[in-house]
């Protein structure tokens, strides 16, 4: 299975219900982003174009990449041409975006990424290349402009999940490689771009509690939900009928962090963004 479970591993539809509230939580990388109406962007990781559609209407051209066939198709029915002109999409494992011939060109002005490349960069064999890619297809001082999981990302519910695991025997060596997430630090992070050849205009993390969607009254739907799409590639260690069983264990683990008086569910997310530049 692709490490880039995001894009690979559930429809519009399951994203919709227990992730719609990604592209709303925006508004400090998309001022980061400024787009104006000269500008040509690559989105890396553009999920259902919710957000793209917003901003091809702020520049240029924008050219929208995930590796989700479903996501992208629904991104395109919700967002057709004739109704956004400026916006391109197709289906790319960005993992591999230096095989995308039109996009390493040195063209582009921009390069953006919202919540996507903790799941791009997570395999160390794909990721130097995969940023060396965007490097390439930045004119002379464009800009690469980015938001992801950054150190300590949904801490507690990692643990829990690996707890759930761990009480069905499987190795903790075993569980620390199938981890689908990259959330490096602020420090890790500036070396890799440095490394790539960008000078780092600003780097920051920022902790984010976020609110994740409600749960029915038998436990069901929300984190649980979460768990299952999100994490579906820790809980293949275990088999499939037994997969339900590790989601609900996780849960009822993390209620006793995440759920709050009132009810509702709160996970510690960790924002890493970042503006480099071409030299």
């Amino acid at each position: 299975m692709s490490t880039e479970i995001k894009n690979t591993s559930y429809t519009h539809q399951t994203y919709q219900a227990h992730a719609s509230f990604v592209p709303l939580l925006t508004s400090k990388i998309t001022s980061l982003l400024s787009p104006t109406p000269t500008d040509r962007i690559v989105d890396l990781g553009a999920g259902d174009l919710i957000l793209t559609s917003k901003l091809s209407l702020h520049c240029q051209h924008i050219l929208a990449l995930d590796a989700s066939t479903d996501l992208i198709t629904s991104g395109q029915s919700l967002f057709p041409r004739t109704e956004y002109p400026n916006l391109d999409s197709r289906v790319v494992d960005c993992r591999y975006l230096e095989k995308e011939d039109d996009v390493t060109t040195g063209n582009w002005d921009k390069v953006f990424s919202n919540a996507a490349l903790h799941w791009i960069l997570r395999d160390p064999s794909t990721r130097t290349n995969t940023l060396k890619a965007t490097y390439d297809a930045l004119k002379p001082g464009g800009k690469f402009i980015a938001e992801t999981g950054g150190f300590g990302n949904i801490s507690e519910v990692h643990t829990a999940v690996t707890s759930a695991l761990r009480n069905r025997g499987i190795p903790l060596s075993t569980i620390r490689e199938a981890n689908p997430w990259f959330f490096p630090s602020v420090q890790h992070m500036r070396t890799l771009l440095e490394g790539t050849g960008f000078e780092v205009e600003m780097i920051e993390s920022e902790h984010r509690p976020t609110e994740l969607s409600v749960e029915d009254g038998e436990g069901e739907g929300g984190v649980k939900a979460w768990i299952e799409m999100f994490g579906q590639r820790f809980l293949e260690l275990v088999p499939e009928e037994e997969r339900g069983k590790v989601a609900g264990e996780a849960r009822d683990l993390l209620e006793g962090v995440a759920r709050r008086e009132d009810g509702r569910w709160v996970v510690g997310y960790v924002r890493l963004r970042w503006v480099a530049v071409k030299k």
